[in-house]
């Protein structure tokens, strides 16, 4: 018999506490290590997408929102909050990890709100992506550049009013921490794997992300942390419909490692480049072919279902399992799920996420002036 969930999220916060402890006493870090796994950051500031949207597409006209059960069944109070997962997101747990509130959804902030947070806003919209045109087939949605503007925009109508001088301001930009967790989409609305080039449209799509991050360099960002994509090929979404069922979608996971390949080297240069700016380079990527991949040293082998979403539970890829919707049938154990929904990760997985990138160290690496990561 499982643990209540009330006990459950009690003992997720409690390890997420420990979290910071153990990171920061179990090695001897480098100052730049130091400041970016243990640093007292005094906001932290979210660009992405779906999987790190706390609801900001709520507030859009678009089909894709995630605001009604069964999403949100293990999250504070049962409630869904626009969170397409069962529970916390990642940004959430790199929030608790830090010491953070949870980033709220900048669409539904009062002007009132806006004025009085400086602990960090979350811009993320679901189906967008780094290319302005990815994922406006499904409706109103922020794609990464308008996410910037929206950032631009708090800086100029909001935290003005909340320092003093411009110094003070330019302070809390330095020393917050910026998230960005995007690009998903652009392979999976404007990517055509037996049309395109994978290495020109990874070389395009870095293009625009680079300009977004200059942007927020600029407007005084300074430390980032950067996701790289996802293997969508290996997501239920996808193998429902490969050949053999199952498998993985190789040939996009491949084009999709071009990408994160170039983002790691660029980030790199960028590091050398741009005058005391870090970058923390997450793998994402890795993260969820390990836990979904059969492994002897992986708990996601005998204790996940690896490959079949929690919602809907009986997913065949058809036009009604399609996505999870409030009539879906939904399993009764979303901790034993690593996908909740056929896109989406569930908060066990989003809290193993956690512990692979802050405890063990084996995801998250801080970005040097060489293509090497420490």
């Amino acid at each position: 018999m499982g643990l209540p969930s009330f006990l459950k999220l009690k003992l997720h916060l409690f390890l997420v506490c420990l979290l910071n402890v153990l990171t920061i006493s179990s090695t001897e870090l480098t100052k730049e290590e130091a400041v970016l796994f243990g640093g007292n950051f005094p906001a932290l500031y979210v660009i992405g997408d779906s999987l790190v949207d706390p609801g900001n597409n709520n507030y859009l006209l678009t089909v894709v929102r995630a605001n009604f059960p069964p999403y949100g069944s293990n999250f504070e109070g049962g409630k869904a909050t626009g969170r397409f997962s069962d529970g916390k997101t990642i940004a959430d747990y790199i929030a608790m990890y830090y010491g953070l509130p949870l980033a709220p959804a900048y669409m539904g902030l009062t002007r009132r709100q806006k004025n009085n947070i400086s602990t960090g806003i979350n811009y993320a919209s679901a189906s967008c992506g780094i290319f302005p045109e990815s994922g406006k087939k499904l409706g109103i949605c922020l794609s990464m550049s308008v996410q910037v503007d929206l950032f631009n925009r708090t800086i100029d109508k909001n935290l003005k009013k909340n320092f003093k001088t411009q110094s003070e301001l330019s302070s809390h930009l330095a020393k917050s921490l910026f998230l960005t967790v995007i690009g998903v989409n652009d392979y999976a609305f404007s990517y055509n794997k037996t049309t395109q080039d994978a290495n020109e449209f990874a070389n395009r799509l870095l293009h625009e992300y680079l300009i977004q991050i200059e942007r927020l360099h600029k407007l005084g960002a300074r430390k980032f942390f950067v996701n790289n994509i996802k293997p969508l090929g290996c997501y239920p979404n996808i193998i429902v419909k490969t050949v053999p069922r199952g498998s993985c979608d190789h040939e996009l996971n491949l084009a999709i490692t071009i990408f994160n390949d170039k983002l790691r080297a660029s980030l790199s240069e960028m590091h050398h480049r741009l005058f005391n700016t870090s970058f923390l380079y997450s793998d994402y990527f890795n993260f969820m072919l390990e836990l979904r991949g059969p492994s002897s040293n992986r708990a996601s082998s005998n204790l996940l279902n690896t490959t079949s979403p929690c919602c809907p539970e009986a997913y065949d890829g058809g036009l009604t399992t399609a996505t999870c919707l409030p009539v879906s049938s939904v399993c009764k154990e979303p901790d034993r799920y690593i996908f909740f929904d056929p896109r989406h990760p569930t908060q066990i997985a989003n809290f193993m996420y956690a512990i692979r990138c802050f405890q063990e160290r084996k995801i998250c690496h801080v970005v040097k002036n060489s293509t090497r990561l420490v």
